[in-house]
């Protein structure tokens, strides 16, 4: 569930933080995986959920 725009604004909300918490900033993990040499060998998240191991799917 998403939060508006327009609430995410008011201080009341996130205080001081409202105006970074409305900003759209695209995330990459490519410097993590070239500077450690990381590469994920479980599931993802998504595919973890999918499966029930957080609670039940249905």
């Amino acid at each position: 569930m998403s939060i508006p725009a327009d609430v995410l604004m008011l201080p009341g909300h996130f205080g001081f933080l409202a105006n970074l918490v409305a900003l759209d900033l695209p995330a990459s993990n490519l410097i993590t995986r070239q500077t450690l040499g990381w590469a994920p060998t479980q599931p993802g998240l998504l595919a973890d959920l999918d499966n029930g191991h957080y609670f039940s799917a249905g």
